[in-house]
C-alpha cells in the first residue's frame, strides 16, 4: 500500500513539472502593418520587459489596406497568454518637432494570443486606424493578413 501512495504522489509531482509548450517565452521576429496613412516613428510591445519587440511601419499609400510588413525585428521574446503594454509614437514633422510640439502617443494592453503552430516564428502586430491593435503569429510570412478593419459600410478600408 504505501509503495502505491508513494508512486501516486511521484506521479502527481511529475505532473505538476509538466509545463505547456505553447505558454512559454518563445524568440520570433515580429513586423508592424499600419492602417493609419500616417507613419509610425516606433512602436514597442512589451515594453516593460525590453522584449527586443519593435519597429517602424511606414503608413498605408496608393489605396493600400496596410502600410509595411516588409521588415522584421528579430530575437523579439513573446510569451502566449500574457497581457503586455503595446506602445506606439507617430512620427511628426520638423517644424513641429522644434516648435517643441510633442508626437501623437498611444498606449494598449494587449495579450499575446496563442500560437497557430509550435513552428509559429513570425508575429505580425497591426496597429488599426480606429486605435486599436491586433496580434497574429504564422508559420510563415506568406500567410494570409489579418482584414483591415470595415469602413461601417461593409468595406475595409
Amino acid at each position: 500500500m504505501r509503495i502505491i501512495r508513494f508512486l501516486m504522489v511521484a506521479f502527481i509531482f511529475l505532473l505538476g513539472g509538466c509545463k505547456d509548450g505553447f505558454s512559454q517565452s518563445r524568440t520570433v521576429c515580429v513586423t508592424g502593418y499600419n492602417e493609419y496613412e500616417k507613419k509610425i516613428h516606433e512602436f514597442w510591445l512589451d515594453n516593460e520587459s525590453k522584449s527586443g519587440c519593435f519597429g517602424n511601419p511606414p503608413g498605408r499609400t496608393d489605396g493600400n489596406l496596410w502600410g509595411g510588413g516588409g521588415k522584421f525585428s528579430c530575437g523579439c521574446n513573446v510569451t502566449p497568454g500574457k497581457t503586455v503594454n503595446l506602445q506606439w509614437i507617430f512620427v511628426i514633422s520638423k517644424e513641429d518637432f522644434y516648435a517643441g510640439k510633442r508626437a501623437e502617443e498611444h498606449f494598449l494592453k494587449v495579450t499575446i494570443p496563442q500560437p497557430e503552430s509550435s513552428g509559429s516564428r513570425y508575429f505580425r502586430v497591426y496597429f488599426r486606424k480606429n486605435g486599436t491593435a491586433s496580434l497574429q503569429w504564422v508559420d510563415d510570412m506568406g500567410a494570409e493578413e489579418l482584414p483591415a478593419t470595415s469602413d461601417g459600410k461593409g468595406e475595409s478600408k
